[in-house]
């Protein structure tokens, strides 16, 4: 390990992420305006207001010019009245900064505004005794900012920055649907636990899935890894939120990402480069990619929609899930999937495809039984299959013969897609995307891939990522 290459690169990167100061004044001043008409608006309401994010903390990076405002109402007020008012109260505040706004959807709806270039949400949360007493998930973020104001020391700030850097070069900061990474948060508490990013890195490279327990506030009851591994199920890493013991703060963190993870903080100590901490600019290559998909002599298909009008939040895990259902009822007849992605550009197009090692099959299916020692599963495949096909014996196994219905990928994919929007709710397509489906759908091969790919840049990006995906 080279230490003297890995301090100088950590100090270049330092110096890359850290605000300048001319950049700290404004933001500051922009706290101050939304603080001050903040203050106003609510007065006449008597309630509170919280301003949450990294910019209070002085963990922020000069890329993200963004934070919350928490308007705190009383925790007897009904939900619609919570949520009738804090709109009303957010957009009244956006009017007298003079900005643009726009109305967002959580947990509950809230005012996401654009004053002076800064993303601004407006958020209303109910004030609560205890993040174990919380009405709504919003509610827990001002004991956050309490916890970490007596925990997060000055000294911690720079090397929070180097690790939400690492996580940004690597692709893998947000705990967004679509990202499923490191929020920053998460970055905050891990940052805490090992001091400085060295020894977190050092660490991190020696993690194995299921095994990471990190537990600040050092609440009973986790010592024992199967009870860890029940409550959090297949979270490959565990940090127990230090204001709310029932809640894993990693809980977003995939699986594959938390082994790219690994892997890069590896292979950053055995070859250290800045290279970890900037992704390279991204032009996509068409010609590359349509050759790349081209001889890999597999078979691509897939089909596009309307993206449908709900946040990138619901609409990345309906469209994950939705192409894993279609996966397996390819698989179900017996066309073999290698891989598969999905994609959407948030605002009116949506994707999901799939790389096929088989996509043409024989007439005839062959399906094996049950034993000829099982009389009365004997009978009923017999009964099942007889006026199908031929049916024989091998070994101890009935074996039935039948006719495909499907004997191409292409005409299975149109079958599955043309139907009403209750019977693809019933196979299992998700909510919002069967509706948009059955009003309109395009299936798509190899070369409408590319043409997409050449139209939607970002759709091009993932369609290399999907070719060049790997972690070791």
């Amino acid at each position: 390990m080279d230490n003297d290459r890995i301090d100088k690169i950590l100090q270049d990167v330092l110096k890359e992420v850290t605000p300048s100061e001319q950049e700290k004044q404004e933001t500051s001043a922009i706290l101050d305006k939304v603080k001050s008409a903040t203050d106003e608006i609510l007065k006449p309401f008597g309630f509170s207001h919280l301003v949450a994010g990294s910019f209070i903390r002085d963990t922020w990076m000069p890329d993200k010019k963004e934070f919350d405002v928490f308007i705190m109402f009383p925790k007897n007020r009904s939900r619609e009245k919570l949520e009738k008012e804090g709109l009303e109260i957010g957009k009244n505040i956006v009017k007298k900064l003079r900005g643009k706004h726009r109305i967002a959807f959580a947990e509950h709806p809230y005012v996401r505004a654009n004053v002076n270039g800064y993303e601004i949400d407006i958020v209303p949360c109910y004030k609560v005794d205890s993040a174990l007493r919380i009405k709504s998930a919003v509610d827990r973020t001002p004991f956050h900012n309490e916890w970490l104001s007596k925990h997060l020391f000055p000294k911690f700030i720079p090397e929070v920055r180097l690790l939400k850097q690492l996580c940004k070069g690597q692709g893998l900061y947000g705990s967004d649907t679509k990202t499923l990474g490191f929020s920053g948060y998460l970055c905050e508490l891990l940052t805490i636990n090992y001091r400085n990013f060295r020894m977190l890195v050092e660490a991190a490279a020696k993690w194995e899935p299921g095994k990471v327990l990190i537990n600040l506030e050092g609440f009973s009851g986790f010592g024992d890894i199967d009870y860890l591994h029940k409550k959090f199920p297949k979270q490959p890493l565990i940090v127990i939120d230090p204001v709310d013991p029932g809640r894993n703060v990693a809980a977003a963190l995939s699986p594959e990402n938390f082994m790219r993870f690994i892997f890069a903080c590896r292979e950053f100590l055995r070859k250290p480069t800045r290279d970890f901490f900037f992704r390279k600019p991204f032009q996509v290559d068409v010609e590359k990619l349509e050759r790349e998909m081209l001889s890999r002599k597999t078979k691509f298909i897939g089909f596009s929609f309307k993206a449908p009008g709900i946040i990138p939040d619901i609409l990345w895990p309906q469209l994950r899930r939705t192409g894993k259902r279609i996966r397996d009822m390819f698989e179900d007849n017996d066309f073999r999937v290698m891989n598969r992605d999905v994609w959407t550009n948030d605002l009116d197009k949506c994707i999901i495809f799939f790389e096929l090692e088989s996509w043409s099959l024989p007439r005839q299916r062959k399906l094996v039984g049950p034993s000829v020692f099982s009389k009365r599963h004997t009978g009923e495949f017999i009964e099942k299959y007889k006026d199908k096909g031929r049916i024989w014996i091998e070994n101890e196994f009935w074996v039935a013969e039948v006719k495909r219905t499907f004997q191409e990928v292409r005409p299975k994919l149109k079958e599955i897609l043309t139907t009403d929007e209750k019977t693809l709710k019933a196979k299992g397509i998700a909510s919002y995307l069967a509706r948009e489906i059955t009003k309109k759908f395009d299936i798509l091969q190899e070369r409408e891939l590319i043409s997409h790919a050449r139209r939607y840049p970002e759709f091009g990006k993932l369609l290399t990522d999907f070719f060049e995906k790997r972690v070791v």
